[in-house]
C-alpha cells in the first residue's frame, strides 16, 4: 500500500528548533525565599481584634467596630423596650439597633426577661396550672395522674434546676452587655482624648 503525504500530517519529520528564550533559561542562582523578601516581621498573625474606628459626618461621629456608641439614654430605652415586651421586644430592639448602645440595652433587656421567667419558675414550683384556669379539666384527664392532680412526669417548670440556669443565663448575659456598653464608652473617650482626633 502506497504512503501518500497529502494532508495534516505530512510534515511529521519536520521538527522545530528548540530555542530557550530569556524567560525559558533555568536560572543560574537559586531563587530568594520568602524570608529574603518580605524579612522576619511577615511571621507574626495580624491583630485580629483590634477595634476598627472610623470618624464619619459633619459631626465628627465615630463608628466603632462599624457602628455609632449611643447614649445612655438609647441603651436604657432599647432596655425598657426589650424588657416589657419580653422575647418580642428583644427581637425587635435586637434587629433594629443602630449603635452600640441600642445593641447592648436590647441584650440587657433580655438578660432581665430570662432572669424574670427562672425567678416566675423558681416561685410557682410545685404549683398546679390548672388552678386558676376558669374551664379547667377535671382531675382524671390525660395530662395528669393520680388523685392528687400530679403530673407523669416532671416538666421543666417543675424544675428548679431549671429556673436557676435560667436566672444565671439572664444575669450573665445582662452583666455582659453592660460590660461591653462600658467598655465600648471608654474606647471612645479615649480615642477622643487623643491628640491625633484633635487635628
Amino acid at each position: 500500500m502506497p504512503t501518500s503525504t497529502d494532508g495534516v500530517f505530512s510534515n511529521m519529520a519536520a521538527k522545530p528548533d528548540v530555542y530557550l528564550g530569556y524567560d525559558d533559561k533555568v536560572p543560574d542562582e537559586p531563587l530568594p525565599t520568602y524570608q529574603d523578601i518580605y524579612g522576619p516581621q511577615s511571621d507574626g498573625a495580624p491583630p485580629y481584634f483590634e477595634p476598627a474606628v472610623i470618624s464619619v459626618g459633619d459631626e465628627e461621629e465615630l463608628l466603632i467596630e462599624g457602628l455609632p456608641v449611643g447614649s445612655v439614654g438609647v441603651f436604657v430605652v432599647n432596655l425598657v423596650v426589650s424588657t416589657a415586651f419580653q422575647i418580642v421586644g428583644y427581637m425587635l430592639t435586637f434587629l433594629l439597633h443602630t449603635s452600640h448602645a441600642a445593641k447592648n440595652g436590647s441584650l440587657a433587656g433580655l438578660g432581665i426577661t430570662f432572669f424574670n421567667f427562672g425567678f416566675y419558675i423558681r416561685t410557682h414550683l410545685g404549683e398546679n396550672l390548672f388552678d386558676d384556669v376558669p374551664n379547667a379539666p377535671p382531675q382524671g384527664h390525660p395530662g395528669q395522674g393520680g388523685e392528687d392532680g400530679q403530673y407523669d412526669m416532671d416538666s421543666p417548670l417543675d424544675n428548679a434546676y431549671f429556673a436557676y440556669l435560667l436566672m444565671v443565663v439572664g444575669s450573665a448575659i445582662f452583666l455582659k452587655s453592660v460590660f461591653d456598653y462600658v467598655r465600648i464608652r471608654r474606647l471612645q473617650a479615649i480615642i477622643e482624648s487623643s491628640p491625633e482626633m484633635n487635628v
